[in-house]
Order: C-alpha cells, then structure tokens, then sequence
C-alpha cells in the first residue's frame, strides 16, 4: 500500500464501517430500552390499578379485587398480560394464566426476564405495597415477544438500509478507481508534456484513447513543423550569409575602382557600408559555426555543448591565444532549445575572447536552474556604461571589430526565459564580468 490516495479510501472504508456498525448498535439499544422503559410503565400503571381494585369483602371483610377496575386483557386466556397478587395470605392471579403459574421474581421494584406460559418470554415487575394495614405485593408481566419480534423486524430493516449505504460507498470508491484508471492515458499526456518542457522527448507518445489521439497527433504535427520551420530559417540564415559574401567582395573592389577616386566622399561611404556588411555576415557565420550541425532538443548538456564551443573559438582566437578554462558541475542538462543556449554562451564568451588578454573563465554553479558567470583578464568596462551594453547596436569602443548586436541578443534570450543578467567586474581578473541567472522551466 504505496499509494496515499489507497491509503486514504482504505482508511475511509474502515472508519464507514465502523461507524455503520457502531450506529447499528446505539440504534438498535435504544430502540430495545425505550421498549423496555414503555412496557414498564404500563407495568406500573397496571399495578396501581390492581392496587386500587382491592377492596375488603362486605361480609368476610376479607381482600378481594374489584373485577370492574381490572384491565379486559387479564381475563383472556393466554393474553400475555398477567397478574399475581398476594394480601394476607390470600393470592389472587388473571384468568388469562389460566392453569399456569408464574414465577415470582426474588427482587422488588426492578424489572425482571422470565418465562410464561406457552413459552412466552416475559417482562415482570414485583412491587410491595402497604395499605390500611396490610402489607400487598403484586407481580404484574407482560410477554415481550410481539415488540421483540417488532424490534428485529426494524433491525432487519435498519441493516438492510445499512448494508445498502455501504454497498453506495464501495460503488462511489470503485467509480472513483475506475475513472482515475480511465484517466490514467489523459496523466500519461499530462506527464510527457512536463518531459517534453524539460527536453527528455521531443515528441509526444500517440500511444492515448482513441478520443485524444487527434488532438496529440496534430499537437507532434505542428510541432514537427515548428522545429522544421526553425531548423530551415537559421540554415537560410547561414546560407545567405555565405551567399552575399560574393556580391559583397564585388562591392569591395568597386570600391577601389578607379572611376570612384574622384569622387571621395562615396568612396568612403562605400567602404564603410561594404565594412558593416562584412561584419554582419561574419557574425552570422560565426553563429553558424558555433552551433554546427545541431539536432532540434530542449535539453542543454553543459560538459557535451560547452567543451567543443569553447575549442572552436580558441582556434578563432588562436592569433591572441586566448586560453578557456571551464569550471562545470556534474552532468546537469538544462531544459532549454540547444542553439538558443549555444547562441547565449557563444555571444558571451566571443565577447570575452574578443577583449581578454589571454584567460576566459567560465563558472557554472551548482543552483537551481543555470546559474553562470564568465570572466575576463581585458580592460573591462566603465560602470557607467555597463547598464548600456544591452541596447543593440551600441560600441562604447570602435577600436575593436563588433556591430553592437551580441549583448543585445544575449538580453532578449534571458528575457525569454525570465532570467536575468547582470554585469561587474570581475574580482579575480580584474576584467568584464557577467553574471546570468535562468531559473528551472
């Protein structure tokens, strides 16, 4: 029993049925007391009125009971009412006993079980008595049989009616285990979605009722074609880098034409229009080359992605030889589209090479979520620039080739990921510093 959901319903099962069985017995107790409390008042009632019945003879001036005050049912042979008085000496008893005696009880003004005639099981009641001088007791029983035979008609009932409240429980308990076993493929769904978020399938199992299937096959549709339409726009985007290298270089020499040097100025502007073109293109280039021939995913291992980005911008670098020293956690995937990441920490660290001296350290913490910093051994940047790195097409130096759009590409995928990024100095290289906190999808 591993399940708490089993735990709970077992446990209310039992408290039910004890519960049921339970009121089943205070029922059934009082029921059979307020019985028994009825019968003894009519008990009483009867007595007093045999109390009242006896009257001394006009003659022998001897006890005799006055047959007007006594009760019709004491006269019919085996009525279950009976009476037995005794006054000096002298026993008088009901005719309904007719030639049976009734067995006294040995205790007075406390009611009494005993047997009756023709086996009647009956409730008797002795009382003693002292009226004008003359001690009395009378002995009155009634048979409980009929009101017994009442009672267990209604406990029968009563369990019929308990027994068909707990077969209602067991029903409701079974419905509910059948419609969370019924509902288990819609779960199922449910828990491929979360490992699709965290990158562990890239599609979802069709495997599901027949009335979902649809709606899962159209959802691995249209995403099968976003990946696709994904995957074809960034090869469209190298492609044509790679393309308008031609046209650019045919820009390049015009520029140096002849034909252009008596005209400077355009000369000039068409040298720096050809320059920032140039620029352009290598950095989708790049881009292209740091992603490499990527799978679509969402899921980001760190030590398999980041060792093979960070030796291909050391040979980009390889004339500053720019050393990338990486310091990683254990294998820890992050739940996030590959080439985004790879774009993150290629921009990043392309920026880092680009003004370091020699050392590019990239730290990843062990936090939830990805949590890294990236530091440099250059020159840094001025504090009052920092919060003005992100803004796209922004240099605060033009010594240094770069068209202002890494930084600012950075911020956008942060922010697509409600992360945040923050810039410093660094305390050990006393360069650049930036610091990016992604929490957990």
């Amino acid at each position: 029993m591993k399940s708490l959901l089993g735990r709970l319903g077992l446990g209310i099962t039992l408290g039910l049925l004890l519960l049921f069985l339970f009121q089943w017995w205070v029922v059934n107790d009082a029921m059979h007391h307020m019985t028994e409390e009825y019968v003894l008042s009519n008990l009483q009632h009867e007595g007093d009125n045999l109390l009242g019945a006896l009257r001394p003879n006009e003659t022998s001036g001897e006890q005799e009971l006055n047959p007007e005050r006594i009760n019709g049912v004491f006269q019919m042979p085996f009525s279950g009412h009976y009476y037995l008085v005794k006054v000096d000496g002298l026993t008088f008893s009901s005719r309904s006993l007719w030639d049976d005696e009734l067995r006294l009880p040995d205790r007075f003004d406390v009611p009494v079980y005993g047997p009756g005639p023709q086996g009647q099981h009956l409730l008797m009641l002795s009382q003693r008595f002292h009226k004008q001088g003359h001690d009395i007791v009378i002995t009155v029983a009634e048979d409980m049989s009929p009101m017994t035979h009442e009672l267990h008609e209604f406990q029968l009932r009563y369990t019929i009616i308990t027994l068909l409240v707990l077969v209602l429980v067991v029903v409701v308990i079974l419905q509910a285990w059948l419609l969370k076993h019924s509902l288990r493929p819609l779960r199922q769904v449910r828990d491929d979605v979360a490992r699709l978020e965290q990158g562990e399938v890239l599609r979802l199992s069709e495997n599901v009722p027949t009335e979902v299937q649809p709606l899962v096959v159209e959802f691995n549709r249209l995403l099968g074609l976003m990946q696709q339409r994904l995957s074809r726009s960034r090869t469209a985007l190298g492609n044509l880098a790679h393309t308008l290298k031609t046209p650019l270089t045919v820009l390049s020499r015009l520029a140096d034409n002849e034909a252009l040097q008596s005209q400077p100025e355009a000369q000039a502007q068409l040298r720096q229009q050809s320059d920032k073109i140039r620029q352009l293109l290598d950095y989708q280039l790049k881009r292209a080359r740091l992603a490499g021939a990527s799978a679509p995913g969402w899921q980001f291992r760190l030590s398999e992605e980041l060792a093979p980005l960070a030796d291909t911008l050391e040979r980009i670098y390889a004339d500053k030889q720019i050393t990338i020293e990486m310091n990683l956690p254990q294998e820890q995937p992050f739940a996030a589209d590959r080439e985004d990441m790879l774009e993150l920490f290629g921009n990043l660290l392309d920026n880092a090479c680009k003004w370091a001296s020699s050392l590019v350290l990239l730290t990843v913490n062990e936090a939830a979520g990805l949590v890294f910093t990236i530091e440099d051994d250059g020159p840094g940047a001025p504090a009052e620039l920092r919060d003005q790195l992100t803004q796209r097409g922004l240099r605060f130096d033009e010594s240094t080739l770069g068209h202002g759009l890494g930084l600012a590409i950075v911020k956008e995928i942060v922010d697509q990921y409600d992360g945040t990024i923050h810039f410093d100095q660094s305390p050990r290289l006393g360069g650049f510093m930036v610091q990016v906190r992604l929490p957990s999808r």
